[in-house]
């Protein structure tokens, strides 16, 4: 009984330094072979394969993504996967039935925050996405204030840009601290976009943020009846 206790007592010792050494084998070899450490992606479930119940639009969002709604008491809106073109991907689905309620916009958000490490390296390169845009960009031709968009949203609490993809020709202007940037894409077809969120940032003379929302969105003002889709495939940052 006491040589059967003592083996106990050993294999408790040795087990978690077993561990220890394995997991400082494994760091050592990937150092050796890439010389230099592992760092995690900066944007999660980029290529949106996996999904996870969203109690906000009874539908579904990507999983490691939060969802943010905004709509009026009769708009509708819902994300989930879709199949375009035998693709698979992110739709984002806006009703706006154009009543005159609170509520200007009919929104969907699917956003990650970026901070720290993963921040800066996403501000020393570009961002490419898969993007397959439904509806034209639409704004006031006076206040250019927007009425729908399908795009990427840049949040840092303080400063706003827009990259808006649509059948608009390229064009980029400032509305007080949001900034929108129209990216020519063709309507009704996957296309491949990069964009450049540290040299936005630099045109418009603002700071680098330390933290940001990066934001999926799609939505349509009550001016504007009607049903608005978004589709995006893949985020790739090189």
């Amino acid at each position: 009984m006491i040589k059967l206790a003592k083996r106990s007592k050993i294999r408790k010792f040795t087990a978690p330094l077993t561990i220890l050494m394995c997991a400082l084998i494994i760091l050592i070899s990937f150092n050796q072979l890439y010389g230099t450490k592992y760092e995690g992606p900066i944007i999660f479930n980029s290529k949106f394969q996996y999904y996870t119940k969203d109690p906000l639009t009874n539908g579904t969002k990507p999983y490691l993504w939060e969802s943010a709604v905004f709509k009026g008491p009769n708009d509708e809106v819902i994300a989930g996967q879709n199949i375009i073109e035998n693709q698979y991907c992110l739709g984002m689905h806006i009703y706006q039935d154009g009543a005159n309620d609170t509520y200007d916009w009919a929104t969907i958000h699917i956003k990650q925050p970026i901070r720290g490490n993963a921040l800066e390296r996403m501000l020393e390169k570009k961002v490419g996405v898969w993007v397959y845009p439904t509806f034209p960009y639409i704004y006031d031709e006076v206040e250019k204030d927007p009425r729908n968009a399908f795009g990427i949203e840049i949040n840092d609490g303080e400063h706003i840009i827009w990259f808006v993809f649509s059948n608009h020709s390229d064009q980029t202007y400032t509305l007080r601290n949001h900034r929108i940037v129209i990216i020519n894409t063709p309507l009704n077809a996957w296309s491949y976009r990069e964009i450049n969120i540290a040299e936005q940032y630099a045109e418009a003379c603002w700071e680098l943020p330390e933290d940001i929302s990066f934001i999926l969105i799609t939505g349509a003002t009550k001016v504007l009846e009607g049903n608005f889709s978004g589709y995006v495939k893949e985020i790739i940052i090189k």
